[in-house]
């Protein structure tokens, strides 16, 4: 029988609950299939073994006390959760936050799985899941572009994913200076300045060639707290994550080493920025521990030219520099699917217009033909690491960070062992958690990630199918929302989109015509998520548009929002005045708006809703 399977012809509407529910009768078959299959388990496991729960004892008053005041609790449940949860699962009424729909498989593997075992901490506890989870890790390493020699888990978060990027960074940068103290003869001849600008490989060359002294070179490296003030500055931009200045510290790295870098007008890293301050850093002899290029910013969805930061590193290679080079994918990691064909091989540029047609995927307003999104994507082959969360745009439950490495080996420079769970030197066929900052997780997540990743292949046929339909989404949202206008109380309000988006990430702003005041335009477009939001709104579940909201600040951003303001007829003075432009945010993530019929379907009634919150305000605050 062949295993081959066409995916580019399967719906990928099976694979959600759907926003109304439409799948709940093949949830409800699959569930029960899943329990049926689990308890045959339990009961073939020793059958000779006596049962424990008697039917005299489930017939007890005392036995149907408990199952009722069970059954009351989890009425209350879903009472609470009923009238106090976000509705995301909507089709095109939520435009809001980095939560949507998750994976029908995905919902039913981490429930099936916490039946099996709950903690996925090593393989002695969880060896199904173990192994799981090693595939989802090569995965991982594969969708980054990273060749057989990569590795990658499934991290709790994409916090600790990055917490993880710098701790490897950190441990991997300091081997040469333990190398100099338990090998010297390794490095002889070699200045300081020279082993703290190794790459990835040839530091972890040298801890290969220590031989049966590696343990004790890791246990001189940053490890043991020494050469911290040595390794150098780490880079990020300031479209970063907040979980970067949380890393810095963790880690001992600390934030007085991070330099926050300029972004420019379309929010991506100011290129020729960043080679100056690496080419001041070299000058004053200051090392540089590594740069994160971000692709997704979780304010803007923008994709940082990883292309042209590996070329950089290549270029101060020739000063004798090098740096490590992390990519932050957690948001737009599965977009690298897109341009990916069935055998895994990055789709040449040219070829991508006939192959999207072929699977469906949409071209209008050449979206998904952008270069330079393209050549960011095919670099990040070229990296050292790449956090990618599962969670976001790989549709499946949290909590599923992810991370991947280039090379397999430096996951060594993190390992700790205990003996109740990992042994040095036990063969086991998969282990991960003593490589990891985690100890116990959820065996759940791993068999979340797993099902999703064969339900939807990591290629253009599976993920790169279902991420184009939220880029579509966005696309439509984001012409859409710029240039709308609304009629209140005899002014006309107009919505402009601040950027044209990299990614599925829409960000716009609301100015009532005629009125070039940057104040009163952030406060109509705070007003505006004050009241497509529980703050004015009123009850979440009677809401008929949610939207989420995010400022510009000076401080992070300096004059990146400038041209926009500016192009608004705004002057520009007023944002230094201000400190900062108020936006509305909204991760177009929606699996359901993805052509004209059913986009056209949900405009009108976005529009409808906005207008009523214009007429609310207008009634209710002092801007209109």
């Amino acid at each position: 029988m062949s295993n081959v399977k066409d995916y580019k012809d399967m719906d990928l509407s099976a694979y959600f609950l759907g926003p109304k529910g439409e799948n709940v009768e093949l949830f409800k078959e699959l569930t029960n299939e899943l329990i049926d299959d689990h308890v045959g388990y339990r009961k073939n496991f020793n059958p000779e073994d006596a049962e424990s729960i008697s039917e005299d004892e489930k017939a007890s008053p005392e036995f149907q006390k408990a199952v009722v005041n069970m059954k009351n609790v989890m009425h209350e449940l879903s009472r609470k959760l009923r009238s106090g949860s976000i509705p995301w699962p909507t089709a095109g009424r939520y435009w809001a936050q980095m939560d949507n729909e998750t994976l029908l498989p995905s919902i039913l593997a981490y429930n099936f799985a916490i039946l099996w075992n709950g903690n996925g901490v090593a393989w002695a506890g969880s060896p199904a899941s173990t192994l799981m989870e090693k595939e989802v890790g090569l995965d991982l390493a594969k969708l980054s572009g990273f060749d057989d020699n990569g590795w990658g888990y499934v991290a709790t978060d994409g916090s600790i994913a990055n917490v993880t990027a710098l701790w490897l960074a950190r441990n991997t940068a300091s081997i040469p200076l333990a190398i100099k103290e338990v090998c010297p003869e390794l490095v002889e001849g070699k200045s300081e300045w020279e082993l703290l600008n190794m790459s990835v490989k040839e530091s972890l060359d040298l801890l290969d060639k220590s031989g049966d002294k590696k343990n004790d070179v890791k246990a001189r490296s940053a490890r043991s707290g020494k050469n911290l003030d040595k390794l150098g500055k780490w880079l990020v931009p300031s479209t970063m994550h907040y979980s970067w200045r949380k890393a810095l510290d963790i880690t001992g790295v600390g934030e007085d080493q991070l330099v926050v870098l300029p972004v420019d007008e379309h929010y991506h890293i100011d290129i020729k920025k960043l080679e100056e301050i690496i080419q001041d850093l070299t000058d004053k002899h200051i090392p540089v521990l590594g740069v994160v290029a971000v692709v997704g910013s979780t304010e803007e969805g923008a994709i940082d030219h990883v292309d042209q930061i590996v070329e950089l590193r290549k270029k101060f290679n020739e000063q004798g520099v090098n740096f490590t080079i992390h990519v932050d994918a957690a948001y737009g990691g599965y977009g690298r699917a897109t341009y990916l064909d069935e055998e895994g091989n990055f789709i040449p540029y040219e070829n991508l217009k006939d192959e999207f047609k072929k699977y469906g995927i949409f071209t209008e307003n050449n979206q998904f033909l952008k270069k330079d999104v393209y050549n960011a994507y095919k670099a990040m082959s070229e990296v050292d690491s790449v956090t990618v969360d599962p969670h976001k745009m790989g549709y499946v439950p949290y909590d599923a960070g992810g991370l991947a490495i280039k090379d397999n080996r430096e996951k060594d420079t993190l390992t700790y062992y205990a003996p109740y769970a990992f042994q040095e030197g036990v063969a086991v066929p998969a282990s991960i958690g003593q490589f990891t900052l985690e100890g116990s997780k959820a065996a759940g997540s791993a068999a979340a990630v797993w099902a999703a990743h064969r339900v939807l292949p990591l290629n253009i046929s599976g993920y790169g199918r279902l991420v184009a339909r939220t880029l579509y989404a966005a696309r439509r949202f984001n012409d859409f929302v710029d240039g709308m206008k609304f009629e209140v109380n005899g002014k006309t309000i107009v919505s402009h989109a601040v950027y044209d988006p990299d990614f599925n990430m829409v960000d716009w702003v609301y100015k009532e015509e005629g009125n070039d005041s940057l104040k009163a335009m952030n406060d109509l477009t705070q007003a505006v998520f004050e009241y497509t939001s529980t703050s004015k709104g009123g009850d979440m579940y009677s809401l008929d548009l949610l939207t989420s909201d995010s400022n510009f600040g000076t401080d992070n951003y300096g004059d990146a929002p400038l041209s926009f303001i500016k192009s608004l007829g705004i002057d520009g003075e007023e944002y230094h005045k201000e400190g900062k432009l108020e936006i509305l945010r909204a991760s177009c993530m929606t699996p359901w708006c993805y052509d004209d019929e059913t986009f056209d379907y949900w405009a009108p009634r976005i529009k409808e809703a906005l207008q009523k919150k214009f007429e609310l305000i207008a009634e209710h605050e002092n801007i209109l």
